[in-house]
């Protein structure tokens, strides 16, 4: 996996998915239509687009599912106030924003996640 740094602070998401896809963020833009902040249901259209195998809905964290599929997009409500997409894979955070995270995620509360097949 390698880190991508979202372009622009409202592009987390399409940094996610290219670091998922493996493809330029650039790509990644010019297909999903947008450069500005993005859904869950955008982020699982575009999987479905590239063929990524995913979950079906994103899981909120809960007592009956109290941690993330080993590789998941994140929600996270960070602490700064805003709604972030960051990379959980191979028990690192690959935030697009903040960049890698080998340990504890502090930059906000992870609240659900969308797992990733490979």
């Amino acid at each position: 996996m390698e880190l991508v740094i979202q372009p622009t602070s409202e592009t987390c998401g399409q940094a996610c998915i290219a670091m998922i896809t493996s493809k330029d963020i650039e790509e990644v833009i010019k297909d999903m239509k947008t450069n500005r902040s993005t859904s869950i249901g955008q982020l699982i259209e575009i999987l479905d687009f590239y063929g990524v195998k995913h979950a079906e809905k994103n899981t909120r964290i809960s007592k009956k599912n109290p941690v993330p599929y080993e590789y998941s997009i994140l929600t996270v409500h960070t602490n700064a106030g805003y709604t972030h997409w960051t990379l959980l894979y191979d028990n690192k955070y690959y935030d697009p924003e903040f960049g890698l995270i080998d340990g504890e995620y502090t930059y906000g509360k992870i609240t659900s996640f969308l797992g990733i097949y490979q």
